[in-house]
């Protein structure tokens, strides 16, 4: 689509692009579209949206783009390579067996990355925080936005990226209980003072849950995620689930004791439900969700930045290529779909696989991921042989 149109005077007017969020995708979106020439207004109801100093991992794909969007000086003074890993599991005897760090891969503590991802901005995105979306409402050529300071605008294009609990999700598409899968699993995270022996992160697949314990490696820091059944029905205790997250770090081997002894002291917890939103279609008119609002594979996965920042640029670029809003957000979904929808697919089964938490056998379970392996193989070469043509084409 066209970045300008022609105005009544007959000058050209640039199309207006609201973005609700301010996260990883809502960022990448704003960046994104202004390279392409929109301008765009990005508002998120909080004022200081990033209180969390928890990890997020960059696939090589995420670090790709980021590059592509100049931000080669964030991946170097933020962000560190993934370490190596010991992978546990066993019943009675712990069992291991050890995996080297991968390069192309980097870590970085969600509030630092995201806050200098916002300042990486382009100055001509005006910014509004600490004001939310209450209403949109539909006309024939524009969607005009309503605000919780009182104030209204119109725009060509709403992109919501507002995350698992978005609003632009509600007001258009679905609600978070008809939206959103829950299996009765929920994450307990916990910040210990501590380094992490020899700075090998532990992956552990023991007593029917998953532990993921990463060094952070700018401080001596260690973060420990244990996944642990708590019916959704049940309202979770804290105090109880990090003592139970605790002793079974403490039973992963000797090498994990000082880092139990260290979880149990933290101030710094916290628990979110495993999560994903599944939604049949991820536009409506002139609306499009981008990353964990149209599709959160959940935290656990470690692909939520390749799900946003090469989403966003697919979004921008769908939206260069032709003039229909609607056939620029249906090429955008079915160039990003195949790898959520898999993605998704497998890490649910993965956790219930090692859990047992949905009650389905386990044959069946590894049975059900091998077949989302299948099916994606398809999809990712017909998408690859589409770019070839496209090449070819130019």
């Amino acid at each position: 689509m066209a970045a300008e149109i022609v105005g009544t005077a007959g000058r050209p007017v640039r199309r207006r692009a609201l973005v609700v969020g301010s996260g990883m995708a809502g960022c990448a979106a704003g960046w994104w579209l202004e390279r392409e020439g929109w301008e765009v207004v990005l508002v998120d109801k909080e004022v200081e949206p990033y209180p969390s100093s928890y990890l997020l991992q960059l696939d090589a794909q995420a670090v790709r783009v980021l590059r592509l969007m100049g931000g080669q000086e964030i991946l170097d003074e933020v962000t560190f390579a993934a370490p190596a890993m010991s992978v546990r599991w066993g019943t009675r005897k712990v069992r291991q067996f050890k995996v080297d760090g991968d390069g192309e891969w980097r870590l970085t503590r969600r509030s630092v990355f995201l806050s200098r991802l916002f300042a990486h901005l382009p100055a001509a995105v005006r910014t509004r925080m600490g004001v939310g979306l209450e209403a949109l409402e539909h006309r024939s050529d524009d969607v005009l936005a309503r605000f919780s300071d009182g104030t209204t605008e119109s725009f060509d294009m709403v992109v919501g990226a507002d995350g698992l609990h978005s609003t632009v999700r509600r007001l258009t598409l679905a609600s978070e209980a008809r939206s959103v899968y829950l299996n009765g699993l929920t994450h307990v995270w916990i910040n210990a003072d501590t380094p992490l022996p020899d700075g090998r992160a532990v992956i552990a697949f023991r007593e029917g849950t998953l532990s993921m314990i990463y060094p952070f490696l700018d401080t001596d820091q260690t973060s420990v995620m244990t996944l642990l059944p708590v019916p959704t029905s049940v309202r979770p205790d804290r105090s109880m689930l990090v003592e139970q997250a605790c002793d079974i770090v403490e039973r992963l081997g000797p090498d994990m004791r000082t880092v139990a002894v260290a979880a149990r002291k933290s101030e710094d917890t916290k628990l979110t439900r495993f999560s994903q939103v599944r939604l049949p279609r991820w536009y409506t008119r002139r609306v499009v969700l981008l990353g964990d609002a149209a599709h959160c594979i959940d935290p656990v996965s470690g692909m939520g930045a390749h799900a946003s920042l090469p989403g966003a640029k697919a979004l921008a670029e769908a939206l260069r290529d032709t003039d229909d809003i609607t056939v620029a957000f249906a090429r955008y979904e079915a160039e990003v779909r195949p790898f959520a929808t898999t993605a998704q697919s497998i890490t649910a089964r993965a956790v219930e696989f090692s859990t047992g938490v949905q009650g389905s056998s386990r044959a069946a379970t590894l049975a059900g991921g091998v077949g989302d392996l299948l099916t994606a193989i398809p999809a990712t070469l017909t998408r690859r042989n589409s770019r070839r043509r496209a090449v070819r084409r130019a």
